[in-house]
């Protein structure tokens, strides 16, 4: 995923649902964000079409409808989403981002642990 292909609020909410689901129309989409949020049906439209572009998803004609799912995975995406705000934002150093990470007062006990063990891990493999 290049740097282009960075998801948005909008498109990373729709991923979101495709994610959870893996094979989805617009319609189900729609249901799903409008339950929480006013949003129009083109918008919906629109984006997954854009990111069918991007090849974030894929799609195929099935009857009257296209039925989308993902071609990437979460993890794939987060980590391209935050090799681009590290190189952008932090000149490509990655000490500051898990600085800022660290200092965040809501980690959790559980959280910081599995941040702590991560470092141990790295520190290991070295």
């Amino acid at each position: 995923m290049s740097p282009e292909n960075t998801l948005g609020p909008l498109e990373a909410d729709i991923m979101q649902v495709i994610w959870k689901r893996q094979m989805v129309t617009v319609q189900d989409v729609f249901e799903a964000l409008s339950a929480e949020r006013s949003i129009a049906y083109n918008t919906v439209m629109t984006v997954m079409t854009r990111l069918a572009q991007k090849g974030i998803l894929y799609r195929q004609k099935q009857g009257r409808a296209y039925v989308y799912c993902p071609t990437t995975t979460r993890a794939e995406v987060a980590k391209s989403m935050l090799q681009y705000v590290v190189d952008k934002i932090f000149g490509g150093s990655r000490a500051p981002v898990f600085s800022h990470l660290l200092e965040d007062k809501s980690l959790s006990d559980d959280e910081l642990a599995y941040l702590k063990a991560i470092v141990e891990e790295k520190k290991r493999e070295e």
